[in-house]
Formats: C-alpha cells, sequence, structure tokens
C-alpha cells in the first residue's frame, strides 16, 4: 500500500509540473548553448538529430577519460518530483545519463545508496541496432538540494559513439530561471593535447575522402570547392564530392564544364547526395530525412530526376549515394530497394550502422556497402575538422581496413582548414591508400566491404 502511495504521489506531482520543459536547448538547436563541456567528445551534428537540425553526438575514443557535457542549472526544492526525457541511440553500453543535485553553496548532494553511479540517479544508454530509443530518468529532489543539472557522461575505460536528442524535464517551477555556466575554450591545438601511442597495423588503411554538399551557387563553383581540389591536386590525392542534383536544372556551362573535367581526369568521383537534401515532416509531425519513411515510389523520383539530370548536364550518371543528414532515418528498405534497381548505381556511403535491408542488398553483390566508423572523421562537429580527436579515434582503429571520411568543405576557412591539412599530413605519413569510393569498392573485387563491428 505505502509503495502504491508513493507511485502515485510521484506521478501526481509531475502531472502538475508545468508541461513545457524550461531546460534550455534541451534539442540542441543551438548548438551547445546552455550546455557545457570540457572535452571534444561531445558535439552537435545534424547526423545526431533526432528531431529538428541538431543532436549530441558523443564520441568516446579514449581508454582512460570519459565524456562530460552538463546542462544549465534549474533551481530545486526538497521533495519535487522530476521526470527527465530523451532520445538516444548508441553503439555500445558505454555511456549515461544522470541528474546532477547540489547545494546552495555548489556542492554535490549524493545518495549513498547510489554509489555505483556516483550518488546521483542516472540511466544507461544500451547499445542498438542503430535505432532511437527514448529514456525516462525519475528522481525526488533530495533534502540540501538547491540545483539540479543534466549530465551526459561516458564512463573512463568504456568507449562508443551515441547520439542524443530531446531532452525534456518536468517539475522544475515554471518561474525558474535557468542558472547557465561559461564554456571552457576546448581546441585541437591546446597546449595540453598529445597524440596516443598508435599500434602496429597489418597494412596502410585505405581512405575515403567523402566531402558533402557541392551546388552551384550564383552559376558557380564554390571558392572552397576549388580550393580544396586543387590542393589535394597538388598532393596526388584522390577525393570525392556529394553533389545536390537539384541545382544541376540551372547549372551554368561553367559549373558544370568544372565537373566534368575532374570526373574524367579520375582525381575526383562526384556521387549523388540527394534532390534536394532536404528536410521533411510526416503525418505524425516527426522530421525525417530526405530518404527516410518516404515510401518507394517518391525516393525512386528522386534517384530518377537525380540520374536523368546528371545525364544531361554532366554526361555521366552517378554510380555512388550517400544520403544527407539533418533528420531523423536516414534511409530505410525502401532505399535499399531503390538502390537494387538503379541500374547506375555501385556504391552506398552508408550514414548508420549496417542493417538488415542493407547486409541483403550487400549479399546479392550489386551494390557494396561502405559503412563509417563514427570516432573516426574529419570533424568533431559539422564543419570543424579537428585533428586531435581524429588521431585518438584512428589508433582505437588498428584492424580496419578502410576509412570514409566526412566533410564540409564550404565551412573550412583559417584554422579548420588548417586542422584538415594536419589530418591529411598524418595519413599521408602513415602511407594511407586515397581512393573514391568507385574505386575502393571496385578494387574488393566483387567481395564484400568491412563493416564496423568487424565483419567483412
Amino acid at each position: 500500500m505505502r509503495l502504491f502511495c508513493s507511485a502515485f504521489l510521484f506521478c501526481a506531482a509531475v502531472s502538475a509540473a508545468v508541461a513545457a520543459s524550461i531546460l534550455p536547448n534541451g534539442g540542441f538547436e543551438e548548438g551547445l548553448t546552455g550546455w557545457v563541456t570540457r572535452d571534444a567528445m561531445s558535439q552537435v551534428s545534424p547526423e545526431a538529430a533526432h528531431t529538428g537540425k541538431g543532436g549530441l553526438r558523443v564520441t568516446d575514443a579514449d581508454a582512460q577519460k570519459g565524456s562530460d557535457l552538463t546542462s544549465a542549472k534549474l533551481p530545486v526544492v526538497a521533495g519535487q518530483a522530476l521526470a527527465l526525457s530523451f532520445s538516444a541511440r548508441a553503439q555500445g553500453d558505454f555511456c549515461g545519463v544522470y541528474l546532477w543535485f547540489h547545494d546552495a553553496a555548489g556542492k554535490p548532494v549524493k545518495d549513498e545508496a547510489k554509489k555505483y553511479t556516483g550518488g546521483m540517479p542516472s540511466v544507461g544508454v544500451k547499445k542498438g541496432a542503430g535505432e532511437w530509443t527514448p529514456y525516462t530518468l525519475k528522481a525526488i529532489v533530495p533534502e540540501g538540494a538547491a540545483t539540479v543539472a543534466v549530465w551526459v557522461h561516458s564512463w573512463g575505460t568504456a568507449m562508443g559513439t551515441a547520439d542524443f536528442d530531446d531532452f525534456e524535464l518536468a517539475g522544475v517551477a515554471g518561474d525558474a530561471r535557468p542558472i547557465i555556466g561559461v564554456q571552457p575554450v576546448v581546441t585541437a591545438n591546446a597546449a595540453a593535447a598529445t597524440l596516443p601511442e598508435l599500434p602496429a597495423r597489418k597494412a596502410p588503411p585505405v581512405i575515403i575522402l567523402k566531402l558533402d554538399d557541392l551546388r552551384q551557387i550564383d552559376g558557380k563553383v564554390h571558392a572552397s570547392w576549388i580550393k580544396i581540389a586543387d590542393y589535394l591536386k597538388n598532393r596526388n590525392i584522390k577525393v570525392s564530392f556529394g553533389i545536390i542534383a537539384q541545382t544541376l536544372g540551372e547549372a551554368t556551362p561553367a559549373y558544370t564544364q568544372w565537373i566534368k573535367d575532374r570526373q574524367a581526369s579520375g582525381e575526383i568521383e562526384f556521387w549523388f547526395h540527394g534532390f534536394d537534401h532536404a528536410v521533411w515532416t510526416n503525418e505524425a509531425g516527426k522530421k525525417l530525412s530526405e530518404f527516410g519513411g518516404r515510401g518507394f515510389d517518391e525516393q525512386w523520383s528522386r534517384f530518377e530526376r537525380s540520374q536523368k539530370l546528371a545525364k544531361e548536364k554532366l554526361g555521366f550518371e552517378f554510380a555512388t549515394f550517400g544520403p544527407g543528414g539533418g533528420g531523423a532515418l536516414h534511409q530505410d528498405a525502401d532505399t535499399a530497394e531503390v538502390m537494387a534497381r538503379d541500374p547506375a548505381m555501385k556504391v552506398w556511403l552508408y550514414p548508420s550502422p549496417i542493417d538488415a535491408s542493407g547486409r541483403k542488398l550487400a549479399a546479392g553483390g550489386k551494390v557494396t556497402i561502405l559503412d563509417r566508423v563514427w570516432a573516426v572523421n574529419l570533424e568533431a562537429a559539422v564543419g570543424n575538422p579537428n585533428f586531435q580527436r581524429f588521431v585518438e579515434g584512428y589508433a582505437k582503429n588498428p584492424g580496419r581496413d578502410y576509412f570514409v571520411l566526412q566533410g564540409h568543405p564550404t565551412h573550412w576557412a583559417g584554422a579548420r582548414f588548417d586542422e584538415f591539412v594536419k589530418i591529411i599530413d598524418f595519413l599521408v605519413a602513415q602511407k594511407a591508400v586515397f581512393m573514391t569510393p568507385s574505386g575502393y569498392a571496385a578494387s574488393l573485387g566483387g567481395k564484400p566491404a568491412q563493416q564496423e563491428g568487424g565483419g567483412k
């Protein structure tokens, strides 16, 4: 009877709370505004979004240190019933979300009964098959607590990658004013940054540079694309550029000729990054990426229109596909069926761990699926190359045959381009072999590519 009453009182207290969450920037639509991170493991990315345009991606490739991201503090009083909800997906059991209470002097208020979670209420994020899962964490504000904050933390010796979005905290008074901390500066060039020891590899890795979002701007090729193409050509490094096909309809001769010349040279492969690269909203109000949940007919139409434009304007059809991000669900079984039926498509740059439809498609032999190791990438967040983070992830994956490295050159100005150059210098020193997606797929001789998790 006592347990029933406690549960009833908890639910009643939460129900009486203000409906709207007052947790600042719980959906990461404003980057990390309202949050404090003391490492480079926690970054906002459109590819980590469950809804909206951004989500939190935690990439922990450090066997000693864990990630550390804290929300704004919210005033509370003892006895309040709190309910934290959020969505997450993870590639391993390596992290959790906590409610962190402090007293008026800023000292943590801990529950000694929760010694295995640092004295804090918490919920562990479980490994899944790349699917988003809803989580709820409930707690009663303890005696002596004056504030509460949300803490996203990966454990010291564990490693992995996880995405988080849509944090909402119910039970805090509606007139509570958040206390937002000061964000420390965390950079790849920090004086304390040191490179990890690199384990021996059986062979140098193949590197596939996957650079996104090429489109016509005012009838021209954006200067950033010209800069990166010239830089890599001078270093005899092959690369691939993802085209948003819609702008081909109004492409100028100068724009299309620039693409045709480089495609013919073999130095750059131009691949299909989407017709409009736009997020759409389904009937349930959920925001999805261009090729998520749209059905076979609509997805086929987008492929068909794009291939027609490529053939007419560029003189070739796309042989490689890599869906754009920006919302939940980047692709589905219908996308796999489109890839199987499109006669020109040979390679799929998979943005998530391979699933059942992907394995079936790859087993058929028509399409080679190249997935990504999330911990090894050019950018720590969209548009921000990070040399230190890249090397840390690289050091943890000595058995990987190839890496698909994603980047967005139009964001690489000044120091950001310098970080990219440092990564290229490092890979050249590692004797990495740079290939286009189609080139690497052809080199496999019909064998399936290695997939994250160790399989071939």
